[in-house]
């Protein structure tokens, strides 16, 4: 899928995309923190037939009810090198809380944690996770994917 960016001076960010049914998608990306979800016409791609205005925490519901499950992000998706992968912490996942030392094994190396839309890069084992981070780790296919079993609640 394509997703097209366009700046909107002095509002934000347009991200925009169609789906496979034909229909035109686009979220704006508002230098105040909300987001405006936008439904485009049929008839027209570049005219707005709905809209929803969201703040942060709108926003971030909306997402958990879009993606109910870790959703693992492959950067490189080469079979025969370890992947790069993006992993959300969800409301009500084990990792919740825990500390980022639980999380990792031979096979999986956490690199960073984005927090409150920034970047902590190389976090210390200590650092406690909180639903709503994103952690980004490399490792084997093994190790990736019982990172993200543990991530949903699928392994403890």
């Amino acid at each position: 899928m394509r997703i097209d960016r366009q700046e909107l001076p002095g509002i934000g960010t347009l991200h925009a995309f169609t789906t496979r049914a034909g229909q035109r998608v686009g979220v704006i990306q508002r230098r105040d923190g909300q987001r405006t979800l936008a439904l485009y016409r049929d008839d027209d791609p570049h005219a707005v037939h709905r809209a929803a205005t969201l703040d942060a925490d709108e926003a971030h519901h909306l997402v958990d009810l879009l993606h109910p499950v870790v959703t693992v992000d492959h950067v490189d998706p080469s079979a025969d090198q370890p992947s790069l992968v993006r992993l959300k912490v969800l409301s009500g996942s084990p990792a919740d809380g825990q500390r980022l030392s639980v999380l990792e094994t031979p096979d999986t190396r956490v690199l960073a944690i984005i927090r409150d839309g920034q970047l902590v890069g190389w976090p210390s084992a200590d650092t406690t996770l909180r639903a709503s981070d994103t952690i980004v780790a490399t490792g084997t296919a093994a190790g990736i994917d019982a990172l993200t079993r543990h991530l949903d609640g699928g392994e403890h």
